[in-house]
């Protein structure tokens, strides 16, 4: 998986962001932990899954459906996080997952 390090993307707070299957991270969180990359791997898988464009409609679409339940909250529930963060530990998780599996955790 390919990483490019900068001072921009992603905006404070973040140490990463996947854009389109490449990792953006941020130069003070150089090098990336292994969780992280995992982490963005599975939304890679996830974007794949989608067509790439469509994770990008249903993510934000379920961001403001969550914003109007959880409010601030509403990140740390969009299925896609859900998924990627329950299983970032797990370095052989994308070799059994299922097909549409961020469906679970909706």
């Amino acid at each position: 998986m390919k990483v490019i390090y900068n001072p921009l993307l992603p905006f404070k707070g973040f140490s990463a962001i996947n854009l389109f299957g490449v990792i953006f991270a941020r130069t003070e969180c150089r090098p990336l932990s292994k969780r992280t990359i995992n982490h963005e791997a599975i939304h890679t898988a996830q974007m794949k899954e989608l067509f790439y464009l469509g994770f990008y409609v249903w993510y934000i679409t379920e961001w403001v459906l969550k914003l109007a339940i959880h409010g601030k909250r509403s990140y740390q529930n969009i299925s896609f996080e859900r998924e990627a963060y329950t299983w970032m530990s797990r370095y052989s998780y994308l070799q059994k997952r299922g097909k549409y599996a961020f469906l679970k955790y909706l």
